[in-house]
């Protein structure tokens, strides 16, 4: 699967020069984790996360401290360009998802914006990652079939378990090469399997 099949679009922003409690109105009513953050020509200059909010927008509660605290700490910051990250990490539409995942799980990001050269199209999640993942064997098994009759592969037969498909019947390393990149592309695919000997049922 690549990015721009699974990404959220338009995406949701937030100007640099806004106050950071606007960028925790925008998280909570759109139950996003992150915000892209754009100057006033809406190009891309920095994303804005929970981890950037929680820190100043909490103060310490006394009664969870034997000695109330008389320190007052920093300023609270006044503008989301304080306490954006910057520059943003992106990926493009073209990115395979299989390497955006990878991406989140080292770094622990939660998402990250999408790209088509230099305009923000998207903001590609974990969650949307899921739910690209949570499709029937079924559906995917018929997007597979439409797919090879798109490309004329009338002969090939398919299996799909749990995510896996299963592709018999290419008979040339033409043929399987073009099968299996075919089922690659369909949407909740996590493995394709190219096989001559094993029969299938269509």
């Amino acid at each position: 699967m690549l990015v721009r099949e699974i990404m959220s679009t338009p995406a949701l922003t937030i100007g640099a020069e806004e106050r950071p409690r606007e960028a925790v109105r925008l998280m909570a009513s759109a139950h996003v984790t992150m915000l892209p953050v754009v100057d006033t020509t809406g190009a891309l200059v920095g994303v804005i996360g929970e981890a950037d909010l929680l820190r100043p927008a909490l103060g310490p509660d006394s009664r969870a401290h034997l000695q109330p605290s008389s320190h007052e700490g920093a300023p609270l910051p006044r503008k989301v360009s304080e306490l954006m990250t910057s520059p943003a990490h992106t990926v493009t539409e073209e990115t395979d998802v299989a390497d955006l995942a990878l991406t989140l799980e080292a770094t622990g990001w939660k998402s990250m914006p999408v790209m088509r050269g230099r305009e923000l199209v998207g903001v590609a999640s974990r969650s949307d990652i899921v739910r690209a993942l949570w499709r029937t064997d079924s559906d995917i098994r018929q997007d597979v079939i439409a797919r090879l009759h798109d490309f004329a592969l009338l002969g090939v037969k398919t299996a799909v378990v749990d995510g896996v498909v299963q592709i018999t019947g290419a008979h040339t390393p033409y043929e399987r090469q073009v099968a299996a990149a075919v089922a690659s592309g369909v949407r909740g695919v996590r493995r394709v399997q190219c096989e001559r000997s094993v029969t299938t049922t269509r």
